[in-house]
């Protein structure tokens, strides 16, 4: 549907409404009406109760062409085009799909078109009584660009908007009390239609966020549908393994964008409405587990289900695809180009551009000139690399970037650099990888190497910089000096909570950063504090971490910090008994944690005088 910006202050201050009661079977609900089959101009249509007028008068060469009508284009993948069209007075979706393979005609002999099975799903749903999208008819010969497509066309529901884009609307009221109403029944209504799918053996098989819509019906009323019902699995019992997978799918976004209680709300009030289903349907099944225990499995298919998402963006990395781009430059240079965002960030403006291969090609045409004439300013030199800021010339505004390219001080160094993968392609992993976790970073826009055969002979990371972004010592020194006692107390609580926040995210998705230092966070103060991973160099990813790589983080935090005024040792205790405070952990185990810094600290901090020493004598600098 289209993506329409959401006012949530402007919504009434109307009662809200009791919930529905269920409908006592399936069989008392004939919505999908008479379904017949028909060719109109060259085409067989399947369509229900009276869409054939429509079909009567709209010839085939239209529905092949919408462009030309002065339709709308809402959506548009490498497999589906959705377009939005006013026929008659009457607002209907058209969704394209498209054949891609020369195998597609031999698997349609074996299984039923993407547009077929959506148009099952959206008649069982009806019959159901399961709120979504009313499909309206169907025809899979359509001839369009020269090649076979499938068009499904479904009744409009407007205004309807997805349910992310809601939620987050919801969240933006600042009428606290109106806020949690309104999330209350909008939780309360997801619970239900969801419980009534699987009682009546309905399984959204891609049940996020975006495939729900949520419809404002007047005041503080709302309708939530179901839409993208190709993949649904019709008329089978809802076993506890579905039901778990098909909620841990849900919960893949509102892991990032609810809070504990509101998930824990609805999966009570799913219970709840799976209980009043129970006898309403032939296949309600009740569920073989208690509410603890189905907690705890949600929590372990969430977690599953993360990981394999999270791996299958990995994977897209060195792909060339919608997200990402290979290019071949002149010179021996290769590249990874960043192309658009799947989610955009607040403080990030590549992550709201498209920046396209063209673009790019003339943007890396010559890689070198940042370190060769005045195109970049100076921001370091030392002997591990050369940094240096830039800006590129776009269309929708300049993009300021970091660009570095790693040195190699000894032939040892030298040596590892050349072999694959490249301290920059490792950056450019790690610094994707942590945004797909969910781990703020600066947003690696380019990676390129020149290699001879498998050899890299160099190699430059572009990544994105942040205006006003400051590291967190230099951060917490200015505003010290700037802000009342008040104040500067208020923050401090406000940054140990985000620094808690991100250490603990970064170590429970498996990444080691060896020097996690105080130069090593960004902080973007506005509008509210942001904390952002930098230098990817010190980031590793393991499959378990030990006692040693949980501590070491906090030992480096602790003597970056050490010079910064207005840290007390309080602070640091506050901070550590935060970090040390698990669900069954000992609530002493700060104690041996707070010996084990101080004696790591000294040993850092005598290690780092005879460091500074050997760089005097063989660099003449620190």
């Amino acid at each position: 549907m289209e993506s329409i910006n959401i006012a949530p202050t402007s919504v009434s201050a109307a009662p809200l409404l009791a919930p529905p009661r269920p409908a006592p079977s399936m069989s008392a609900h004939p919505a999908a009406g008479r379904i017949d089959t028909a060719t109109f101009d060259g085409l067989r249509w399947t369509y229900r109760n009276s869409f054939d007028r429509v079909l009567a008068t709209v010839p085939a060469a239209v529905w092949a062409e919408p462009e030309t009508q002065g339709w709308q284009r809402v959506k548009q993948n490498a497999t589906r085009e959705v377009w939005r069209a006013r026929i008659d007075d009457a607002v209907y979706y058209l969704k394209y799909y498209r054949r891609r393979r020369w195998s597609d005609p031999f698997r349609d002999q074996f299984r039923e078109p993407a547009c077929q099975a959506e148009w099952n799903g959206g008649i069982y749903a009806l019959r159901a009584a399961i709120p979504a999208v009313a499909p309206e008819g169907f025809t899979t010969k359509l001839r369009r660009k020269r090649q076979t497509w499938s068009l499904l066309v479904t009744a409009g529901v407007e205004p309807a908007y997805p349910l992310n884009e809601y939620w987050e609307a919801i969240g933006a009221d600042e009428n606290t009390i109106r806020r949690r109403d309104d999330a209350a029944r909008l939780i309360e209504l997801l619970a239900e239609m969801i419980a009534r799918a699987h009682q009546a053996g309905f399984e959204h098989l891609d049940m996020h966020a975006a495939n729900i819509l949520v419809r404002p019906v007047g005041g503080r009323r709302y309708q939530t549908l179901f839409v993208d019902l190709h993949s649904a699995r019709l008329g089978v019992p809802i076993d506890d393994g579905a039901v778990v997978r098909n909620l841990a799918q849900l919960n893949q976004w509102f892991r990032r964008h609810s809070s504990i209680g509101d998930r824990l709300r609805f999966l009570r009030a799913y219970f709840r409405w799976r209980n009043e289903y129970e006898h309403a349907f032939d296949h309600a099944r009740p569920l073989g587990v208690t509410y603890r225990e189905q907690v705890r499995a949600l929590i372990d298919a969430a977690e599953r289900h993360a990981r394999r998402l999270w791996a299958q963006r990995d994977r897209r990395l060195h792909r060339d695809g919608r997200y990402f781009g290979r290019l071949r430059l002149g010179g021996g240079w290769r590249a990874m180009v960043f192309v658009r965002a799947k989610q955009s960030s607040p403080w990030s403006r590549a992550s709201k551009m498209t920046l396209d291969r063209d673009w790019w090609r003339e943007q890396l045409a010559r890689p070198s000139r940042w370190f060769t004439t005045d195109d970049a300013a100076d921001c370091k030199d030392s002997h591990s690399a050369i940094v240096r800021r830039a800006v590129l010339e776009h269309d929708h505004g300049n993009l300021p970037v970091i660009v570095k390219r790693p040195r190699a001080r000894n032939w040892r160094r030298r040596l590892r650099q050349a072999l694959p993968p490249s301290r920059t392609m490792r950056a450019w992993q790690i610094g994707n990888a942590l945004l797909h976790r969910d781990n703020a970073t600066a947003r690696p826009l380019a990676a390129l190497e020149r290699r001879l055969g498998p050899l890299v002979l160099d190699s430059i990371l572009v990544t994105e910089a942040i205006p006003g972004a400051v590291d967190l010592e230099a951060f917490l020194r200015r505003e010290h000096a700037a802000l009342t006692v008040h104040r500067w107390w208020e923050l401090k609580r406000e940054l140990t909570t985000l620094l808690l926040r991100q250490l603990r995210r970064l170590q429970e998705r498996g990444f080691v950063h060896r020097d996690c230092k105080a130069g090593n966070l960004l902080v973007v103060p506005h509008p509210r504090p942001v904390l952002l991973w930098i230098d990817m160099d010190g980031l590793q990813r393991v499959q378990r971490l030990s006692h040693r790589q949980r501590l070491e983080p906090l030992v480096r935090l602790h003597v970056s910090l050490l010079d910064v005024p207005g840290l007390t040792r309080s602070d640091r205790l506050r901070f550590l008994k935060a970090h040390a405070a698990k669900f069954g952990s000992d609530p002493r185990a700060w104690r041996q944690a707070w010996r084990e810094i101080a004696e790591a600290a000294e040993s850092k901090l005598s290690a780092a005088r005879k460091r500074r020493e050997w760089k005097l004598r063989h660099y003449g600098r620190e």
